[in-house]
């Protein structure tokens, strides 16, 4: 796979863990900065990404926003252009040999991911998650900093798990929903329903 990137969205968070898992950034599409940004160039906005594609068709974008709903359309909108994704995976995580995870993508540094794992497409895993055994992550959502998923969870699409949050074992997290941080999930979270507290409400 060609490791040359073009990042969606400038921030110094994403470049340190692209550098780290060793690619190389051509340029930073951002439409609030200009010239230079972290010592790469600000090559567009979103309006000239056919432009910019027809210059580096060869390169994968990576999708540096944190909230589900709008990876989930810039993923829908780079991909009718024709881009294809990268899937970055930082060297200091720690992966299961048994788990799945899928294009698009992020896992930060500090991990963890358990056997017979599944991460959907442009998943984003932030810094010291823990995933564990038999979980489902559908595509587009986001586990923030610390947040501990336990052992057959299933989290829908376009979820967001909330930093230091815990979701006790065999949950349902349905589409849309919301973990607050430092919440303890106890119950199935319907779909778009926003819980937080220890337990959860």
């Amino acid at each position: 796979m060609d490791k040359s990137i073009i990042l969606v969205g400038g921030f110094h968070e994403m470049i340190e863990l692209c550098e780290l898992a060793g690619f190389s950034i051509i340029g930073i599409i951002d439409p609030k900065l200009q010239g230079d940004y972290y010592n790469y160039p600000i090559i567009g906005t979103d309006e000239s990404a056919p432009s910019i594609f027809n210059r580096y068709p060869y390169a994968n974008i990576v999708l540096s926003p944190d909230a589900p709903l709008l990876r989930k359309k810039l993923s829908n909108y780079y991909k009718t252009i024709g881009y294809k994704f990268a899937t970055i995976i930082s060297p200091d995580s720690r992966i299961s040999r048994s788990a799945i995870i899928k294009d698009g993508a992020v896992v930060q540094s500090g991990v963890n991911v358990s056997s017979q794992t599944t991460i959907g497409a442009f998943v984003k895993l932030n810094t010291n998650c823990n995933i564990m055994h038999d979980v489902v992550i559908e595509d587009y959502s986001t586990v923030a900093p610390n947040a501990v998923i336990l052992g057959r969870v299933s989290v829908g699409e376009s979820c967001y798990i909330g930093a230091n949050s815990t979701i006790l074992p065999e949950l349902i997290i349905k589409n849309n929903a919301t973990v607050g941080a430092g919440a303890v999930v106890t119950k199935d979270v319907g779909g778009g329903i926003i819980v937080k507290g220890v337990p959860a409400k």
